[in-house]
């Protein structure tokens, strides 16, 4: 089994034919080889103002030479415009790939990629004055293989046909009202484009809690309500992850510290309680061997005359102690004072005897 062969058998499993906004999205073979083509609607193609806006788009594709930007060319005969061609690729709408692979939705990183492409594109987009304003499944397309959203046509190219409707068939619930009543259109016409996708993305399940309250605003029906624009947007969207974040962390400590008490208080064991009794003092002050034994009662019972003969002996060693230095030192003062007197009669006897030697 050949490539072109695979291919087949892989489009057997899939409708045949996608409706598009503009037509129909099918493979069929040019010049020998397979080519995705969009076969346009004939209200659609008789319709000059429509015609004009395709080619017009295409020649601004091309100058995208971007990831996100999947180029065409536009196929005229004798009738007019009836068909566009995709460039080389083996290409699939996001309803084909939810077709084939719903369970491709909760896989969270398959939506943030989604999303986070379309509003990186988007944003391009705006800087350059070209709104989508259309994002249904059956608008947005992949590579096989990868998810990385591609756009084929933009809305605000066609603008200038008379009945918005017409060309957006049954994918109006993904086009902002205001668009399809031919009202002043902006970015807020895309903010709703794409929280209407979002909408739809989740539809089968659960919407993650952090796009419930930004699909709710972007998908208000006054514009005034919605984000003003792409960016303001996404910026509400990281803060709802972040503040989530934050609250799992904070959540994730909590539950940790709490599990490691539990396993502190069942692995050390509890403290018993101890009774501490305080010691009977003992009545006998004295020095046991002071006592005395008493035969009569069998108990030894304190001496008081022998302590009170021990007192009055060193009552009188203390005086006598005194006694002994108080005689001393009146003994040293007396001393003193005839060494002095000796002193002074020395001096007088000197004095004495150079007065009989001046009279002679």
């Amino acid at each position: 089994m050949n490539f072109e062969e695979i291919l087949n058998a892989q489009e057997a499993m899939l409708p045949k034919r996608e409706k598009l906004p503009l037509g129909n999205f099918y493979r069929k073979q040019i010049d020998g080889k397979y080519r995705f083509v969009v076969e346009l609607k004939d209200a659609l193609t008789d319709s000059i103002a429509f015609c004009e806006a395709v080619k017009k788009d295409a020649q601004w594709s091309l100058r995208q030479r971007v990831k996100h930007q999947l180029h065409f060319e536009s196929h005229e005969d004798s009738g007019g415009l009836y068909e566009l061609e995709l460039e080389s690729g083996n290409w699939q709408t996001l309803s084909q790939l939810l077709f084939a692979s719903p369970a491709v939705v909760a896989q969270k990183s398959f939506t943030d990629q989604v999303v986070g492409g379309l509003m990186d594109y988007t944003e391009k987009l705006h800087a350059e004055g070209v709104y989508q304003l259309c994002f249904a499944p059956s608008n947005i397309f992949f590579r096989k293989g990868d998810n990385t959203p591609v756009l084929l046509t933009h809305g605000s190219f066609y603008l200038t046909m008379g009945n918005q409707r017409d060309l957006y068939g049954d994918c109006e619930r993904f086009v902002a009202p205001e668009v399809l009543e031919h009202g002043a259109v902006d970015e807020r016409s895309d903010v709703y484009a794409l929280g209407k996708l979002i909408e739809y993305l989740f539809e089968q399940g659960s919407m993650p809690f952090e796009y419930k309250p930004v699909v709710k605003k972007a998908i208000a029906a006054d514009p005034a309500q919605r984000y003003k624009s792409i960016d303001d947007m996404r910026s509400a969207l990281s803060q709802r992850r972040s503040t989530i974040r934050g609250g799992i962390a904070v959540g994730s400590a909590i539950i940790i510290a709490l599990l490691c008490f539990w396993v502190y208080v069942e692995i050390i064991p509890p403290a018993e309680s101890i009774e501490f009794v305080k010691p009977v003092q003992s009545e006998m002050e004295s020095d046991p061997f002071d006592a005395v034994y008493d035969p009569e009662t069998g108990a030894l019972e304190e001496d008081t005359t022998l302590q009170s003969e021990m007192d009055a002996m060193y009552q009188k060693k203390a005086e006598e102690i005194l006694q002994r230095r108080a005689e001393r030192e009146a003994e040293e003062e007396k001393q003193a004072a005839k060494r002095k007197a000796m002193r002074a009669l020395g001096s007088k006897n000197d004095k004495e005897g150079e007065e009989e030697d001046e009279d002679e």
